[in-house]
């Protein structure tokens, strides 16, 4: 067991567990009003141009 657990501190990908019980907001439209006013915003005015970078 320790073997594994210092195997795993020496990787450089994190290790990560999923919490399945979030799926249930997946498909819940959550911050409408503020995804509604970006949209908006983005219709009106658009998005910034793009800085050239010199190289």
């Amino acid at each position: 067991m320790m073997k594994k657990i210092n195997e795993l501190n020496k990787n450089k990908v994190p290790v990560v567990r999923i919490d399945q019980s979030l799926a249930k907001y997946k498909q819940l439209p959550l911050f409408q009003d503020k995804v509604d006013k970006a949209n908006e915003m983005l219709k009106t005015i658009g998005l910034p141009k793009a800085k050239k970078q010199h190289s």
